[in-house]
């Protein structure tokens, strides 16, 4: 009996030894962060793949400079579409620490802001309606269309006669700009080649846009509309 009480007492104490491991330190009293936080997550991989937070620490939101956040946020609600500037107090884990875990532990202390991202409007399935002079554009195989992924900074289309991708460069509330396309290289006829030709000039000049009902205006710098879409989604 004695020696079942003993075996029992050391199950019990390395429990209680596992359970501390992950505790934090009692004398560290961490440090705190102050993170901006974007309005949507976006695919990542960990150990598997995931979706990621996206943060950056400096004084103003720059444009391109997001970086993932694997780890979780004690005590922060997060709500995509929302734009958030946080404190975050930021401890060291004691022990052990499993090779897919973190070896910090971040606690939301204060929300300092938080807005709505109106980029996210654009997020959407366009149909392209006016491209300059021209009403209602048909390419070789229908209408032309635009898909825009604000969260995610990227877009697609159909510009008449092959399809096309790339990434926003940079975008607010009012302006965007489209970073390099590639396109399908597929030969069509000589007046859908035009057209894409213009599609393809038109996006690199636009610099801002307008967004009015369900139509999106992309202008360029002197507000001269470029292309004019109709969200179809």
């Amino acid at each position: 009996m004695r020696g079942l009480i003993t075996i029992g007492l050391s199950i019990l104490l390395l429990a209680m030894m596992s359970c501390n491991s992950t505790k934090l330190t009692e004398n560290n009293s961490g440090e705190e962060k102050v993170y901006w936080v974007n309005s949507s997550k976006v695919p990542c991989e960990g150990v598997a793949p995931m979706s990621c937070l996206q943060v950056q620490e400096s004084e103003t939101i720059e444009e391109g400079k997001w970086k993932f956040f694997y780890s979780n946020i004690e005590g922060f609600d997060y709500v995509p579409g929302n734009i958030y500037r946080i404190k975050v107090k930021v401890q060291k884990i004691q022990g052990t620490i499993p090779a897919d875990a973190s070896s910090l532990h971040y606690q939301l202390v204060e929300v300092m802001e938080k807005y709505t991202d109106l980029t996210l409007r654009l997020t959407n399935i366009w149909l392209v309606k006016e491209a300059g002079d021209l009403l209602n554009p048909k390419g070789a195989k229908g209408d032309l269309t635009f898909e825009i992924n604000a969260g995610e900074r990227k877009f697609y289309g159909y510009s008449g006669c092959n399809t096309f991708r790339g990434t926003i460069a940079s975008i607010t509330d009012k302006e965007i700009k489209f970073g390099p396309l590639a396109s399908t290289r597929m030969a069509c006829g000589e007046e859908e080649m035009k057209l894409e030709t213009k599609i393809m000039q038109d996006l690199e000049k636009v610099s801002q846009y307008h967004l009015e009902g369900n139509y999106l205006s992309l202008m360029d710098s002197d507000k001269n509309v470029l292309i004019k879409l109709l969200n179809v989604d």
